[in-house]
């Protein structure tokens, strides 16, 4: 009995998942590729990942806040908030976390309950530039260390994910 409840708790997510991106075109970058979503996504462009170009992670809604960078001072962070990337795509109720896959391939777990609440970005500008790979670009995870202070006990400044080049959506 556990097994069939389980089976049909799992229909019912993807259906709903379905529905929620059902007639939202899944656009193809034409660009470079600078972000890779994957994992447990509903919308998809490349087979089971969504990837995404400068320009289109460029279109959705812009974020930008002052914050103490620990390793580069005080900063104005823009880009896209971490929610509503995974709003777009399009995450199961049973996600618990995402995980940031940099460059170099060290890997930075976000839990979604702090994505869902806290307005943590994947920042690609820097005080209205574009920021350089020296410094955690071309796109950075920045926490607002600022506006909520606590998240500094949740994610320490060594959890400043740079040169993100995936997030990984994870049950």
């Amino acid at each position: 009995m556990k097994n069939i409840s389980k089976v049909l708790l799992c229909v019912l997510v993807i259906g709903l998942l379905a529905v929620s991106v059902l007639g939202k075109e899944a656009p193809k970058p034409t660009g470079d590729v600078v972000l890779t979503v994957s994992g447990a996504i509903a919308l998809t462009n490349d087979g089971d990942t969504f990837e995404l170009d400068m320009d289109m992670l460029k279109a959705l809604p812009y974020l930008a806040y002052e914050v103490d960078d620990p390793w580069l001072g005080t900063q104005t962070y823009g880009g896209v908030e971490l929610k509503t990337l995974l709003d777009y795509v399009g995450i199961p109720a049973g996600a618990s976390k995402v995980v940031m896959v940099c460059s170099d391939k060290k890997e930075f777990p976000v839990a979604i309950k702090d994505a869902l609440y806290y307005p943590i970005i994947l920042a690609y500008t820097s005080d209205g530039d574009e920021i350089p790979a020296s410094q955690g670009g071309p796109v950075k995870l920045v926490y607002p260390y600022n506006s909520y202070p606590e998240i500094q006990d949740l994610y320490a400044p060594e959890q400043w994910a740079w040169y993100v080049v995936e997030i990984r959506v994870e049950y």
